[in-house]
């Protein structure tokens, strides 16, 4: 808590473009994120901490949760094509195992892992670089969890780049390649993930100056 992890993701995304400082590298290439619709274009996408009042829109249906961040790529003569809709929702509660009798169902009725998966399929959807999960598997299931582990290994070893956070630490460990550690705002360490342990990445959570053991 209060170390600042969810506003640097925030910022990463241009949600706090008047207090950000800084350069941003994707590719060696600099870019200014002044914007979420900035950050999208350069192929940042941001899946938030707090699904229901961030990541869906919970009265509307799969389908229009997952198309909403593509509309335009959707369109067919100036209005939204249904059949392409249809293809790339369907083709997503496919590719990520979300369990419903139907993309018209509302995005309220599933359960919490299933709603992250259509946030996770809607920001997929934009073809992204760079994906930024803030705290992805909290409040899921067990058997969800593991499939979201395996659905960013397979996005890592496709080139996608990911940043996580996580409060648990068997998770950072579990499937990270390197970690970062913040504490009040500031970054403690940089840690790679062989000289990774429970115990020192918690002492440089929790303390600014004091070595990890």
């Amino acid at each position: 808590m209060g170390a600042g992890r969810t506003e640097l993701m925030e910022t990463l995304f241009g949600l706090h473009p008047k207090n950000s400082t800084g350069e941003i590298k994707i590719k060696e290439k600099s870019i200014k994120i002044k914007s979420p619709s900035a950050a999208i274009t350069a192929g940042i996408a941001l899946v938030p901490e707090d699904r229901k009042l961030h990541g869906l829109v919970l009265g509307q249906t799969i389908k229009s949760n997952i198309s909403i961040t593509i509309l335009k790529q959707l369109e067919s003569w100036g209005m939204l094509s249904r059949k392409k809709e249809k293809i790339l929702t369907t083709g997503y509660i496919h590719k990520l195992g979300i369990k419903t009798s139907s993309d018209q169902a509302m995005a309220k009725s599933l359960s919490g892992g299933n709603q992250q998966k259509i946030v996770l399929a809607k920001w997929l959807a934009t073809n992204p670089q760079i994906l930024l999960l803030d705290e992805p598997t909290r409040g899921i299931d067990i058997n969800a969890k593991a499939e979201i582990y395996q659905l960013m290994k397979q996005l890592a070893a496709g080139g996608m780049g990911i940043i996580m956070i996580s409060s648990e630490l068997p998770e950072i460990l579990a499937v990270s390649d390197r970690v970062l550690v913040m504490c009040e705002g500031e970054l403690t360490a940089d840690v790679p993930i062989e000289e990774a342990t429970e115990a020192g990445l918690l002492k440089y959570a929790l303390h600014k100056n004091e070595p990890a053991a």
